[in-house]
Parts: C-alpha cells; sequence; structure tokens
C-alpha cells in the first residue's frame, strides 16, 4: 500500500477533526430532539386528561438548558472553527 503525501494527510486530519466536532454537536441536538418529543407526549397526555405526573414545562425546559448549557456552546463554536480550518485548507489546496 502507497502512504499518502503528508500534504494529504494533514488535510485529512484536518477534515476528521470538522467530522468529528460536528458530531459532538449532534449529540447535543438529538438529545434536546429528544427531550422536545417527550415534551410533545407529555403535552398529548395533559391535553387528553391522561397526566400522570407528566410535566411538559420541566421536560421542554430541560431542552432548553441543553441548548444553552456552556457545553452547547462550546460544540457550536468547536464546529465553527474546524469546518472554517478544513475549508481553508481545501482551499488553499487547490490555488
Amino acid at each position: 500500500m502507497t502512504p499518502i503525501p503528508y500534504p494529504k494527510t494533514q488535510g485529512l486530519l484536518i477534515t476528521r477533526d470538522a467530522h468529528e466536532a460536528l458530531a459532538v454537536l449532534k449529540k447535543l441536538v438529538d438529545s434536546a430532539e429528544e427531550k422536545i418529543r417527550l415534551a410533545e407526549r407529555e403535552t398529548v397526555a395533559v391535553a387528553i386528561g391522561h397526566r400522570k405526573g407528566d410535566d411538559p414545562l420541566r421536560t421542554l425546559r430541560d431542552a432548553a438548558d441543553t441548548l444553552r448549557s456552556p457545553d452547547f456552546e462550546t460544540a457550536v463554536s468547536a464546529v465553527r472553527e474546524k469546518m472554517q480550518v478544513a475549508v481553508e485548507w481545501h482551499l488553499n489546496l487547490n490555488n
């Protein structure tokens, strides 16, 4: 197997870092989405009179807290930064 030349290896690593940063952000978004789905189900239960300790407001606040958390802000910043680095690397490669 022929080794990948160094500049192309660097591009691979930079692009992989951007993908990994996006995966971390996606996990946080998926968590908030699941909480919102639960809040929807809880709201339906309340609306039809089958409330069994469900608290859609609490669940919505949990989802909102996920999206306001320092972890979320850090993940968004990391994705922006790493995507920009990857785009710039590829632009420089093609110039």
